[in-house]
Order: C-alpha cells, then sequence, then structure tokens
C-alpha cells in the first residue's frame, strides 16, 4: 500500500465522522504550517520537497484544516532516541540507511540518514529487514530450507546475511540476472543449464545481450515449450476429457502456434472486435437452448460464431453420421435442427488457410460424462408445455457435445433428452478463443510479473 493510497483512507474516514464534518473545506494558514516546518527542522520549501521525494506528495493533496490533521497522517517526527530505538529494533546500521537512500536515488538529492524527518520513512526506506523470520519465510515460498537458500547464495560468492533489506534480496531473486535468479527461472521452466546453454545458441543470443531479468525471463518462456505446457496443463484442469473427444496434445499444439502467429500482429482494431463481440453476447441475454430463441437470435448466434472465427482466423467444418452415412452441414443448418437424435459430430478446425488443426468427435454419450460439469439445480415439477411452444429444457452446458440421451435426474441435475447441436458447437468455439485469450493475457501478464 502506497503512502498516498494510506492517506487518501485515512482523510475518507476522517470526513465520515460526525464530529468534524468541515474538516476537508478550510486550507492551514501559511504561518501555522511554517511553524510546523521549524519543528521539523526545515523551512516549508524543505518540507514540500521532502515529502515529494519520499512520495507522500505535496501538502495541498492531503487537503487538511488543520495541523493537527497534518500532524495526525504523517506521524511522529525523528527524533534522537526513537531513531536509536529503530536502529536497535531492526538491527539496521546508519551506514545501511544511506547505502538504501542511495539505492533510492534519495542520496543523489542531498538526502542521508539524518535527514530523514518523519518515523515512519526509516521503515519506509529499510523495508522488511533481513532477520530469521524473514529468511525462513522466503525460504519456504521458494521450496528449501533456510540453509539451502544460504547455500546457494554462498556457492555463487553471494552472502545471503549481507544484505540489510529484504528487497535486496528480492531484487538478487527476482529482478537482477545473476546465477541465483538464473537458477530459480531454470527450476521454473524445469529445464537444465545444459538447455539453456543450447536454446541460447539456437537463437544465436548470449546472457550478456539481455540487458533485464524480464528481458531473459521472456525469451526463456516464449522459446521453450513452458507457455504452451502451462497452457495445455491449464486447458486439461478445465476440461479434463479433451483427449477422450480425440484433442490429443499434438492436435492442441498446432492451434497453440496458429494463436501465437495471431497475436503476433494484433492492434487495437483487434480488441475493439472482441469486445464488441463480448457485448453482442451479453445483449443476447440468459436463455435455457437454443430453442426458446426466435429466428433473429438465431441469426444472431450464427453472426457472433462467424465473426469470432474470422477474427482468430479460424475455419470449422462439420459432418453428421448416423453410423452410416456422412453429411457435412453449415453452422446456420445446425442452428437450425431442434433434435439430432443418435447422431455422431465430428468437428474439423483449420486456420485460415486450410491447414487441420485439430478435430474431435462427440455423441450424445459425452454429455454429461464430465467433460464439464452438468449445471445443478434443484429438481422441481415441470408444468406441461403449451402447444406452440417448445419444451423447456435444462440449460445445456458449455461443452460441444450432444445430448441424446433420456432426461435423467440424478442428484438435482437433469439432462436434455435432445438439443441442437449448434449450442455445444458454439461453446467449444468459445472455449477455443477463450483458450486463445488466455495464451494472449498469460503471455503478457508474465512478461511483466517478474
Amino acid at each position: 500500500m502506497t503512502k498516498k493510497l494510506l492517506v487518501g483512507i485515512i482523510m475518507v474516514l476522517l470526513c465520515l465522522q460526525a464530529v468534524a464534518p468541515q474538516t476537508a473545506s478550510a486550507a492551514i494558514k501559511q504561518k501555522d504550517l511554517e511553524a510546523y516546518a521549524a519543528e521539523l527542522g526545515t523551512d516549508l520549501e524543505g518540507l514540500n520537497r521532502y515529502l515529494v521525494d519520499f512520495e507522500w506528495g505535496t501538502i495541498e493533496e492531503f487537503e487538511v484544516s488543520s495541523i493537527d490533521e497534518l500532524r495526525e497522517w504523517l506521524g511522529e517526527p525523528v527524533t534522537d532516541e526513537n531513531f536509536q530505538s529503530f536502529l536497535d529494533e531492526t538491527g539496521c546500521t546508519v551506514d545501511q540507511l544511506n547505502a538504501r537512500l542511495e539505492k533510492m536515488g534519495l542520496s543523489d538529492k542531498g538526502y542521508t540518514a539524518e535527514d530523514i524527518l518523519l518515523y515512519s520513512d526509516l521503515y519506509w526506506v529499510m523495508g522488511e529487514p533481513v532477520n530469521a523470520e524473514n529468511v525462513q519465510m522466503l525460504a519456504e515460498e521458494l521450496g528449501l530450507t533456510e540453509k539451502e537458500l544460504a547455500d546457494l547464495f554462498y556457492e555463487n560468492g553471494l552472502d545471503l546475511y549481507s544484505y540489510s533489506s529484504m528487497d535486496d534480496i528480492y531484487e538478487v531473486i527476482y529482478n537482477d540476472i545473476n546465477s541465483v535468479s538464473l537458477y530459480f527461472l531454470l527450476q521454473e521452466v524445469e529445464m537444465t543449464q545444459e538447455e539453456l546453454d543450447q536454446l541460447l545458441k539456437e537463437n544465436d543470443v548470449k546472457l550478456e545481450d539481455f540487458t533485464s531479468y524480464d528481458e531473459l525471463a521472456e525469451f526463456i518462456y516464449t522459446e521453450s515449450d513452458y507457455y504452451f505446457e502451462m497452457a495445455w496443463e491449464e486447458l486439461n484442469g478445465e476440461f479434463p476429457n479433451l483427449q477422450t473427444i480425440g484433442i490429443s496434445k499434438e492436435e492442441y499444439r498446432n492451434f497453440y502456434d496458429h494463436l501465437n502467429n495471431v497475436f503476433e500482429n494484433i492492434d487495437e482494431a483487434f480488441f475493439d472486435k472482441l469486445f464488441g463481440i463480448m457485448d453482442r453476447v451479453e445483449a443476447l441475454g440468459d436463455f435455457e437452448t437454443l430453442n426458446e430463441l426466435d429466428e433473429s437470435q438465431r441469426k444472431e448466434i450464427v453472426s457472433i460464431w462467424n465473426e469470432a472465427m474470422d477474427l482468430f482466423q479460424l475455419k470449422a467444418k462439420f459432418y453428421l453420421s448416423d453410423g452410416t452415412t456422412q453429411e457435412e452441414v453449415t453452422i446456420e443448418e445446425l442452428s437450425k435442427l431442434t433434435e439430432i437424435k443418435d447422431q455422431i459430430l465430428f468437428v474439423e478446425l483449420y486456420d485460415a488457410k486450410g491447414n487441420l488443426l485439430l478435430d474431435f468427435t462427440v455423441t450424445g454419450e459425452d454429455v454429461g460424462s464430465g467433460f464439464i460439469p452438468a449445471i445443478e439445480k434443484p429438481v422441481t415439477e415441470e408444468k406441461p408445455a403449451s402447444n406452440h411452444e417448445a419444451p423447456v429444457k435444462e440449460k445445456v452446458t458449455v461443452t460441444p457435445k450432444i445430448a441424446t440421451e433420456t432426461v435423467k435426474q440424478e442428484e438435482g441435475k437433469r439432462l436434455p433428452d435432445t438439443a441442437s447441436p449448434v449450442g455445444n458447437i458454439l461453446v467449444a468455439g468459445t472455449v477455443l478463443m477463450a483458450a486463445g485469450a488466455a495464451l494472449y493475457t498469460w503471455n503478457r501478464r508474465k512478461k511483466h510479473s517478474n
């Protein structure tokens, strides 16, 4: 939490007090501010400069109405007594404080440890102290014992206990390019040093060519199989029966590589179209099955499907089979089917150039088999449907499957006896597009998170 945010929270709480409804209106008099600055050992100009440099913001930004409020927000000043108490409590030294000021760029502005005016800023400058508790917590987060972490630092020419702030240790592990940070990065992607050397050689680069840890991590994430393995693992976690319907890891790799190629050339217009598609889906509202929709709504769903497929540069072919003959059908034709009985649906997914990426097969037996769990609802007594209305059925789950079984009721779950396959196919496309969006988000998130 930043100081300005903390100050803002305190300000809101104060303004909500009924005993002081007028606190944010009047400004502090100039002479009172000058007197307060003198109490801190500086002048008004110096106080304002200090507050900005130490990331409090200017006095005007506090919108205070009294010196008492200002004192409450800023806290107690540094005195000889509490300064020494801070050193005793944290175990740090004046030299370490000065080193931290230099690292933060504040020494370049003329600050030394003796120039810190506010007691809370002593902790802000030093950060978390390096002590047994904090080091042990970090080691546990890294899956090591404290001794193993210390040995790792020592083996790479570093002393874990030579740092005065945990921030400095975090810098070594997460931000700097060094043998320790490289150790944890390779552990994360399950890569050996020899494999990294080979990867660097194949791309004609050296470690020295990378100017930041983020740049090196992004290179390793992208050029290795790390991103793909994470995407495959997460997708299987959500849909454990992917391989059951015929989507192999190799096929998903084709789809994954295709999406990567698409994302290399996206621009703001891509996101405008994507958000537009999402808005159109939202505008359709809630419905149980496609049988509830009128003709215009069906056409809208098909239009959304086509635009989404175009956006991700994908094409799909659909085939219905009764076990003997097989017939190719369009998405428009699928949208008009009210039931499919015991037919089998074959789906082929291509890139825009006509290269087959993956295919899968779904049957009525797949419905409710766990590809995506059936929606749980309390079993209620159904009223007879009117002659002009389609039978009301439970919501078709988000899964590329076709319902062919008779209505089942078990532990509050129900499955439709027949259903239009287009709902499942449209949802399958949504799953694929969501996987693509997740891949893009994952890549960008990992690039900036370390």
